[in-house]
Protein backbone atom coordinates (compact mmCIF):
# COMPACT_ATOMS: atom_id res chain seq x y z
CA UNK A 1 0.00 0.00 0.00
CA UNK A 2 1.53 3.51 -0.41
CA UNK A 3 2.90 4.83 2.46
CA UNK A 4 1.29 8.33 1.70
CA UNK A 5 -1.91 7.24 1.47
CA UNK A 6 -1.53 5.29 4.66
CA UNK A 7 -0.44 8.55 6.32
CA UNK A 8 -3.34 10.54 4.65
CA UNK A 9 -5.61 7.70 6.37
CA UNK A 10 -4.08 7.93 9.92
CA UNK A 11 -4.43 11.78 9.36
CA UNK A 12 -8.22 11.49 9.15
CA UNK A 13 -8.47 7.87 11.31
CA UNK A 14 -7.70 9.72 14.60
CA UNK A 15 -9.21 12.52 15.21
CA UNK A 16 -12.34 10.23 13.80
CA UNK A 17 -12.19 7.92 16.44
CA UNK A 18 -10.89 10.43 19.07
CA UNK A 19 -14.19 12.12 18.51
CA UNK A 20 -16.29 8.89 18.91
CA UNK A 21 -14.76 9.06 22.14
CA UNK A 22 -15.84 12.39 22.98
CA UNK A 23 -19.22 11.58 22.12
CA UNK A 24 -19.60 9.21 24.84
CA UNK A 25 -18.03 12.10 27.00
CA UNK A 26 -20.47 14.38 26.27
CA UNK A 27 -23.20 15.79 28.77
CA UNK A 28 -25.57 18.12 26.63
CA UNK A 29 -26.93 16.87 23.82
CA UNK A 30 -26.21 20.11 21.48
CA UNK A 31 -22.53 18.82 22.47
CA UNK A 32 -23.53 15.51 21.66
CA UNK A 33 -24.76 16.89 18.29
CA UNK A 34 -22.02 18.96 17.49
CA UNK A 35 -19.21 16.45 17.74
CA UNK A 36 -21.34 14.46 15.64
CA UNK A 37 -21.25 17.28 12.92
CA UNK A 38 -17.63 17.43 13.36
CA UNK A 39 -16.93 13.35 12.81
CA UNK A 40 -19.02 13.68 9.82
CA UNK A 41 -17.05 16.70 8.35
CA UNK A 42 -13.75 15.25 8.95
CA UNK A 43 -15.09 11.93 7.71
CA UNK A 44 -16.50 13.68 4.88
CA UNK A 45 -12.54 15.67 4.07
CA UNK A 46 -11.20 12.24 3.98
CA UNK A 47 -13.48 10.95 1.65
CA UNK A 48 -12.64 13.80 -0.46
CA UNK A 49 -9.21 13.48 -0.13
CA UNK A 50 -8.89 10.02 -1.21
CA UNK A 51 -11.47 10.11 -4.21
CA UNK A 52 -9.42 13.12 -6.16
CA UNK A 53 -6.44 11.72 -5.29
CA UNK A 54 -4.31 11.50 -8.30
CA UNK A 55 -2.00 7.98 -8.90
CA UNK A 56 -3.54 5.66 -6.54
CA UNK A 57 -3.53 2.14 -7.70
CA UNK A 58 -7.39 0.83 -7.73
CA UNK A 59 -6.80 -1.00 -4.69
CA UNK A 60 -5.25 1.57 -2.41
CA UNK A 61 -8.22 4.15 -4.00
CA UNK A 62 -11.29 1.28 -2.63
CA UNK A 63 -9.55 -0.01 0.63
CA UNK A 64 -8.82 3.68 1.17
CA UNK A 65 -12.66 4.88 0.52
CA UNK A 66 -13.93 1.52 2.08
CA UNK A 67 -12.47 2.57 5.44
CA UNK A 68 -13.64 6.47 5.17
CA UNK A 69 -17.12 4.66 4.06
CA UNK A 70 -17.35 3.07 7.34
CA UNK A 71 -16.87 5.61 9.25
CA UNK A 72 -19.37 8.13 7.37
CA UNK A 73 -21.80 5.56 7.69
CA UNK A 74 -21.17 5.36 11.51
CA UNK A 75 -21.41 9.24 11.76
CA UNK A 76 -24.21 9.38 10.00
CA UNK A 77 -26.19 6.79 12.35
CA UNK A 78 -24.77 8.72 15.13
CA UNK A 79 -25.79 11.51 14.27
CA UNK A 80 -29.23 10.75 13.27
CA UNK A 81 -29.83 8.71 16.69
CA UNK A 82 -29.03 11.74 18.30
CA UNK A 83 -31.01 14.03 16.48
CA UNK A 84 -33.98 11.43 17.13
CA UNK A 85 -32.60 11.86 21.19
CA UNK A 86 -33.36 15.73 20.74
CA UNK A 87 -36.73 15.77 19.17
CA UNK A 88 -38.24 12.84 21.49
CA UNK A 89 -37.28 14.53 24.56
CA UNK A 90 -39.49 17.20 24.08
Amino acid sequence: MNETLISACTMFLVPATLLFGALGVASSSFLKILVCLLGAATTGLWLYRVWWWTGLSLMDRRTALGLAGMYAFAWLITFLVQLKNVFSSR
